[in-house]
């Protein structure tokens, strides 16, 4: 069923069924979210200053829809020391929404309010899947530290600019919003995959959510569902393999019928690893997007499902591993961010990972599309 038309008694076993999923702070805010996206109150002018706050604030987010509101901003004000300042969106009703619920300084229209303010150090972008290298860059060439949303580009000249923005700009810190490398679940896998010798294999199959083909995810300058779901995936597989080991890596897409939503390409690492990627959208999951891993190398076959349960088979040793809640890495991620970015000493991505996850996304996009082999080599490497 989809959610769209879901009667209330679908909707009531939903919230209970995320109760045991994800706990009790963490289902109130995405129903405190859903309501936010459903808000319409909106303000006259260019800036609306809330007059509950005492208008200081480290931080701005570009893009005010469900995932800042209830991921960005929720982890920001639960597990940090930040201080949102700016909000600033399209649609002027979710900004100021959020700015209210988190308490901060202002909604506001224009991102040079953002750039100009020196108080500002960090700026999460997470609008339109077209804009964000676009913020990106302007926020990184005002000596802003980012971190871009998935994905951080949608074309080859976009990834370009950005990469030498940040090479003109070593004080700006760029971050990802890749989150599930940072889930506990997904790093003891790969630290039991790094403990094996050889080359690995492995196999993604994602359901992912329904979306209208008039959706604008499926607009071509924003990348369609390639660009902005299938991304999450092929950078996890570049994490299992490791920079080093990736490149060249040769794209093949499966030869399926026409569709905005239905993927599946296999991907042959230069060290002779392997992997498949495949995403099915049907009617929308009753979970949310459900996701299963298979992987093999040496004596280990591992299966991560869900990133709720974990099991390893290493020669006669079996292991199951299940948290209490599902984690994917949300908070980490946002953590890691903010912590890197307010310390003189902390670590930003590097501009090679930010310029060979976005390339090859953008390969296996030119793949899919033209149904053709595609081989994915960066052109550049700045550390060998």
């Amino acid at each position: 069923m989809s959610a769209k038309g879901a009667s209330f008694s679908y909707k009531l076993r939903k919230v209970v069924r995320y109760l045991r999923m994800y706990g009790l702070a963490r289902t109130f805010i995405k129903v405190k979210s859903s309501l936010h996206m459903k808000n319409s109150e909106s303000f006259d002018g260019d800036v609306w200053i809330n007059p509950k706050s005492k208008g200081a604030g480290d931080v701005a987010i570009i893009g005010c829809g469900n995932f800042s509101f209830s991921t960005i901003a929720y982890y920001l004000s639960k597990s940090t020391r930040a201080k949102i300042k700016y909000a600033l969106d399209i649609d002027k009703s979710k900004s100021r929404s959020l700015i209210g619920y988190y308490s901060g300084y202002a909604a506001v229209t224009n991102v040079e309010t953002i750039l100009a303010d020196s108080d500002v150090r960090l700026v999460f972008i997470a609008s339109n899947h077209a804009s964000h290298a676009e913020y990106a860059i302007q926020a990184i060439n005002a000596g802003k530290h980012v971190q871009i949303e998935k994905p951080h580009a949608v074309t080859l000249d976009q990834l370009e600019r950005l990469r030498i923005a940040m090479q003109n700009n070593p004080g700006s810190k760029v971050f990802l919003g890749f989150n599930r490398p940072r889930s506990k679940l997904f790093n003891r896998l790969k630290s039991s995959m790094d403990a094996q010798s050889g080359t690995a294999s492995f196999n993604w199959f994602v359901a992912g959510h329904e979306i209208d083909d008039a959706h604008w995810y499926h607009a071509k300058k924003e990348g369609g569902r390639i660009m902005g779901n299938l991304c999450h995936w092929s950078d996890l597989s570049l994490h299992l393999v490791g920079l080093d080991n990736s490149f060249p890596c040769v794209i093949t897409p499966a030869e399926l019928p026409q569709s905005n939503s239905n993927f599946c390409v296999a991907l042959s690492f230069s060290d002779g690893s392997n992997a498949s990627i495949t995403f099915s959208a049907k009617e929308d999951p009753f979970e949310g997007v459900r996701e299963i891993l298979i992987a093999h190398k040496g004596a280990l076959l591992g299966v991560l499902k869900d990133f709720y349960e974990l099991s390893l088979d290493i020669g006669p040793s079996k292991k199951k591993i299940s948290p209490l809640f599902r984690d994917h890495g949300h908070e980490e991620n946002i953590l890691n961010t903010y912590k890197n970015s307010i310390s003189d000493s902390g670590a930003s991505e590097s501009i090679d990972y930010v310029y060979a996850t976005g390339l090859l996304v953008l390969k296996i996009k030119e793949a899919v599309e033209n149904g053709e082999k595609v081989i994915c080599q960066p052109e550049f490497r700045i550390n060998s």
